[in-house]
């Protein structure tokens, strides 16, 4: 049989040619991409390093994660869901499990040797809110105070070259000041877009969403039948309005809501849901 001349010869430059650009910056690389940066006899290249990420839950009332609440005793139900946040933009948690309401404690776990300090609870402005003073005294406060519902009590300053973030205990709040400030953070130090890892879509409101002017609103939400239904809540420690919602509409503080009927973006829960 007569092969026709090329015929199944690979050429110079036919996958990667000479001076091509193959990957950007940023690009999280994928099984492939190694495979390809290895024919090329590339075995090492620079790369972004995982992020250390302390969690510190405070509080004596706390009991560890999964525990029976009783009395006057409530379960770590924060924990978990920081650390699978802290996953899911690209950094590594460490949790040294529950601190008692001491300063000297707190002060020692705020000293980690780690890139960032995640506080949850004991963040306000109480009796046994401990660790913006510290953080005051020993480092460097930057905000404390957040125009937003929830999630008010939110900080964020430097200890030494430490990110520390001071995070609300109710958990709806938690999650919150993580969004809007953690994570943003902890994505951009990952080599991620600081962007919010959530989809949009945009519909219109069933029922009126009311806010107050001078606060960002956190308001959760369902979709049903091409609508957006806002969620009736109780406060920040519901945290199962977050479980039982949607996504969740953001309202500027330059606004009181918006009437039935307004197109909103949805940023959709389900749609962050990644890993590593």
């Amino acid at each position: 049989e007569q092969v026709a001349e090329g015929k199944n010869v690979g050429q110079p430059g036919e996958d990667i040619q000479a001076g091509q650009s193959v990957f950007a910056a940023g690009r999280c690389l994928r099984p492939q991409d190694t495979g390809l940066l290895s024919s090329m006899g590339i075995a090492q290249l620079p790369v972004v390093k995982k992020i250390r990420v302390r969690i510190l839950i405070t509080g004596n009332e706390l009991l560890p994660a999964g525990s029976t609440p009783h009395g006057c005793f409530i379960s770590d139900a924060n924990s978990p869901m920081l650390e699978a946040l802290v996953r899911r933009d690209g950094g590594i948690p460490e949790n040294p499990g529950i601190l008692a309401d001491d300063p000297d404690e707190i002060l020692q776990a705020l000293k980690s040797d780690v890139d960032v300090v995640l506080v949850s609870g004991g963040s306000s402005v109480g009796q046994e809110d401990h660790a913006p003073q510290l953080l005051a005294e020993h480092g460097e406060l930057s905000i404390h105070g957040i125009a937003m519902r929830p999630s008010s009590p939110t900080g964020l300053g430097r200890l030494d070259e430490r990110l520390v973030f001071l995070l609300p205990g109710n958990p709806v709040s938690c999650l919150c000041a993580y969004d809007f400030f953690a994570g943003r953070a902890i994505r951009t130090m990952a080599g991620y877009s600081p962007a919010w890892p959530y989809a949009t879509v945009r519909r219109p409101l069933r029922n009126k969403l009311v806010s107050a002017i001078g606060r960002v609103d956190y308001a959760r939400v369902q979709l049903a039948a091409d609508q957006v239904e806002p969620l009736s809540i109780g406060g920040a420690s519901i945290l199962s309005s977050t479980t039982r919602a949607d996504g969740f509409v953001i309202v500027p503080q330059d606004s009181e809501g918006f009437p039935d009927g307004t197109e909103v973006e949805v940023f959709l829960y389900d749609s962050g849901i990644t890993g590593s």
